[in-house]
């Protein structure tokens, strides 16, 4: 992984460590399904404007948009519904660690199905998505998956009125979209274009260390001591992720003289 890729990896954990933090203000007015749907939503519009500015070729393969829909479903829709549903519970902390520790052990439901999804997502994108336009595949996912929420939304009555929410709220909102969504899907699939998943999918582990950071910053929430086993975890699984494999040692003949 060259420099570049480091601190884009980086940035990227610092913004979506900011997620879980934004979605524990947004659950004060908003519910999961809306917070997943106006984040989605925002993000597409920026990505996609951003996208036409260049003028890019759409792809026309069936094969193409169908595992776009799978990426959307399982990196998208789904996640952004069942995260701000666990937050209900947990303080953002405790979501961000449990999103992190979730390849090694399984605590929460909801997180684990979250985290798998992710997970699942960059598999896809990196395998069968390969050499697809970073910024347009970004925004495409993001369209797809606020249309996959769009029905639920409106048929359980929780499309949010913008105009009625407080400004901590709206503040949030927008940052959760245009940064968590926006900015940080473009950084997501280009890092899937240019290094390997694995080491993409570490951001799972260093997103919930800046969580803890912006929940006791913004939010007041205590640097509890049973986070500490859930740090080790994370730590544990970022040393398994990037162990590599010793040489098997190759037995050299023995030279026969004559």
């Amino acid at each position: 992984m060259r420099p570049i890729h480091l601190a884009a990896l980086l940035l990227l954990a610092l913004i979506w460590g900011s997620s879980f933090m934004l979605i524990k203000v947004m659950l004060e007015e908003m519910t999961p399904a809306a917070i997943g749907w106006s984040r989605l939503g925002g993000g597409a519009a920026l990505i996609l404007a951003l996208a036409a500015a260049r003028r890019p070729t759409l792809p026309r393969s069936f094969a193409h948009w169908r595992d776009v829909t799978a990426v959307a479903l399982v990196s998208g829709a789904l996640p952004l519904f069942l995260i701000p549903w666990g937050e209900q519970q947990i303080p953002s902390n405790l979501a961000a660690i449990l999103n992190g520790a979730v390849p090694i052990w399984t605590v929460v439901l909801a997180v684990v199905l979250a985290t798998l999804g992710y997970a699942a997502g960059s598999v896809i994108t990196r395998r069968r998505l390969q050499g697809a336009d970073s910024t347009l595949l970004a925004g495409s996912q993001s369209l797809i998956a606020f249309a996959m929420l769009l029905p639920f939304v409106v048929a359980s009555g929780e499309v949010p009125d913008f105009a009625a929410l407080s400004g901590r709220v709206l503040m949030a909102t927008a940052a959760l979209a245009f940064l968590s969504q926006g900015v940080a899907m473009i950084i997501y699939f280009w890092l899937l274009k240019n290094v390997e998943a694995t080491q993409v999918v570490l951001v799972t582990y260093l997103a919930p260390v800046a969580a803890i950071g912006w929940g006791w910053l913004v939010l007041d929430e205590r640097l509890e001591l049973a986070l500490i086993p859930g740090l080790a975890l994370i730590l544990a699984g970022m040393m398994l992720a990037n162990r590599r494999p010793r040489p098997i040692p190759v037995a050299v003949p023995a030279t026969v003289e004559a």
